[in-house]
């Protein structure tokens, strides 16, 4: 764990990962209003389609690995108050 454990609720990279789900998230919003204008490009459709599927598989990706350092986090708390 970081050198800040105990200073600050989250360490450094549970909170990067939240920023980059953040940001992803804000991304595939992003995405959702600009398929608008590629209406009737259907190549550039399917680039914009395919960039959106990954940036979501990643998300997920993310979202599971911050269940678990989640996880992790709760139970060295719980340790140390034991």
């Amino acid at each position: 764990m970081a050198q800040n454990q105990g200073k600050f609720a989250l360490d450094n990279l549970t909170y990067d990962i939240i920023t980059v789900l953040h940001e992803k998230s804000k991304g595939l919003e992003a995405f959702d209003r600009y398929m608008k204008d590629v209406q009737g490009e259907q190549e550039l459709q399917q680039v914009f389609e395919q960039m959106r599927q990954s940036d979501q598989n990643f998300i997920q990706q993310l979202q599971q690995h911050l269940q678990r350092r989640l996880g992790q986090i709760g139970g060295q708390q719980q340790n140390k108050a034991a």
